[in-house]
């Protein structure tokens, strides 16, 4: 086995932080041509390799099949991870712990440092490519949890180590930042610390996810012979080990780099690779019989002569001269009122049409194989499939239990960036703390299938509990809907007091009126009564 030489100059201590970048630098650059295969199958800009274009053929045939290899590609490959990706949705948090339910301060973190949308982006790195990296800094601003691209991020399998890659265009350096944890004799961890090593160059070598790299990104994907410029080993370390800045990392026993994996770390799709790329190549070889079809192959055959005679017409009208050899493809020209001309014993045929049935249905098949591969509905690869609703239920169960796995995986890594974002926020008891993460459910029931839920409830289990696991409330919306209700109380029984004072005020002044009032007044006083009594029916029915 080749030594591994360290890309810090200077630092080839066994065990030590040069190697320790290297190794995880080494295995980030190694990953980067799958991420780019990854990334242009979701895209849709993969191609059928080159060698499988016909050769020796002219300038128009050429076009017509650098055409097929543009628009050939299915794209199925985006319809599968897209039906993880939507499907997770987390909701909200709470601890678990015998004295309180509700997790508000992870919710407040989780909407202040815009995870709503940050996990949406990590649940696509984790689907597309495997893995999904975010990470905790010790400042509030511009946010304490950041993600981090799969392009630029490694962790160590024990989690002890970890390395981020970056690119500064103007001022024409790039950093490897090392993250390292180290444990006493006992496993528990006495030290998390960062140090950053430094390269001048004027373009990044790895490449990324963004915009800017793609071209770069489906040329590496697409192209065999093309090679992934390497890290150079001049890089050097800028300044010393930075510990007290991780000191919430420490108290969680982590790095402050977190790294979300699915089972196999690898994405929902990649094992299917050669199937997506079979269907492409399928659809390629279909495009090309239909356009030859559309033009079929004509010819003419019979004793054919070579040259012109006197008494052939062309001599006759002074197009040709006898003697002057034919040019059949002259003769015999496509057009919508063309006539050929032909001697007497020729005979014209044509190239049979072939039927692409076998073709289609076997595309179909791959189809249907690469849904039960990959746990994807085939409803959702292929529209037109009919079928009961039950089928259609046992259908999606494979996606429901990839989901579920891929929502308790990323349960951990969401607890862990919030409880260190919570210290880093001075919440000091947040260490300690037990939240998990509430997840909306794949297949969401209808309002009137909770509300009716709710009322059949009503009595038999807590209101909270109602509002917790049949309405799917999280525990900020609980909460809110129990101050509502606080609300509600409150103005009831005000509304009550007030109407009790105010009988009770009618029924004094009643009891005080003279004797002398006459009829009409009376009339009238009584007239007074109903319209109070009026108002306040209205009052309770409003």
């Amino acid at each position: 086995m080749a030594k591994i030489k360290s890309l810090v100059v200077g630092d080839d201590e066994p065990h030590g932080d040069g190697m320790v970048l290297t190794r995880l630098a080494n295995r980030l650059q190694a990953r980067i041509p799958k991420l780019c295969e990854l990334k242009t199958f979701y895209d849709g800009r993969e191609s059928i390799p080159t060698k499988y274009v016909p050769k020796n053929m002219n300038t128009t045939s050429a076009d017509v099949y650098r055409r097929f290899v543009d628009i050939c590609p299915m794209n199925l490959a985006s319809t599968i991870a897209n039906a993880v990706i939507t499907s997770q949705n987390p909701i909200g948090f709470r601890l678990v712990d015998d004295k309180s339910m509700r997790s508000t301060a992870a919710d407040d973190m989780w909407d202040s440092t815009g995870m709503n949308v940050r996990a949406l982006n990590m649940f696509m790195d984790m689907s597309l490519y495997g893995a999904a990296y975010a990470m905790v800094f010790p400042r509030e601003y511009p946010s304490y949890i950041q993600r981090l691209s799969p392009w630029t991020t490694s962790v160590s399998p024990d989690k002890d180590s970890a390395v981020v890659y970056d690119f500064d265009a103007d001022e024409g350096m790039e950093y490897l930042t090392l993250y390292r944890l180290i444990r006493d004799d006992k496993g528990e961890v006495v030290r998390v610390y960062s140090r950053t090593a430094q390269h001048e160059t004027e373009n990044r070598t790895l490449y990324s996810d963004s915009v800017d790299d793609e071209e770069s990104v489906y040329s590496l994907a697409n192209d065999e012979d093309a090679k992934l410029p390497a890290l150079p080993q001049q890089f050097q370390w800028a300044g010393e080990a930075q510990d007290d800045t991780w000191e919430f990392a420490k108290q969680c026993g982590c790095l402050p780099v977190v790294r979300l994996a699915t089972s196999t770390g690898k994405g929902v799709f990649e094992s299917s690779l050669r199937t997506l790329s079979a269907i492409d190549q399928q659809r390629f070889q279909r495009f090309c019989i239909q356009e030859m079809q559309a033009f079929r192959q004509r010819w003419v055959s019979g004793d054919m002569p070579e040259y012109y005679a006197k008494s052939d017409p062309a001599v006759k009208y002074g197009h040709a001269r006898a003697g002057d050899k034919i040019d059949y493809s002259e003769l015999f020209e496509m057009g919508p009122a063309a006539l050929w001309l032909m001697p007497k014993d020729a005979k014209v045929s044509e190239s049979q049409v072939t039927d692409i049935t076998p073709l289609v249905t076997a595309a179909t098949s791959d189809i249907k194989n690469l849904a039960g591969a990959t746990g994807t509905p085939l409803s959702i690869l292929s529209p037109d499939v009919a079928g009961s609703a039950e089928g259609a239920k046992l259908t999606t169960r494979m996606l429901r239990m990839k989901v579920r796995d891929m929502n308790a995986r990323a349960n951990d890594a969401f607890v862990l960036l919030l409880r260190m974002a919570l210290l880093a926020d001075s919440q000091s008891d947040a260490a300690g703390q037990r939240f998990e993460t509430i997840w909306e459910p794949l297949e969401l029931p209808s309002e009137l299938e909770q509300s009716q839920a709710a009322a059949n409830l009503k009595g038999i289990i807590p209101v909270k509990t109602i509002m917790r696991h049949y309405l799917h409330f999280t525990e900020t919306d609980i909460s809110e809907a129990m101050r509502d209700a606080q609300d509600t109380m409150f103005m009831q029984a005000l509304a009550n007091e007030n109407r009790m004072l105010e009988t009770s005020s009618q029924s004094q002044s009643a009891a005080t009126l003279p004797d002398s009032v006459s009829d009409d007044e009376s009339l009238q006083y009584g007239s007074f009564d109903s319209l109070e009594s009026a108002g306040e029916s209205f009052e309770e029915v409003s």
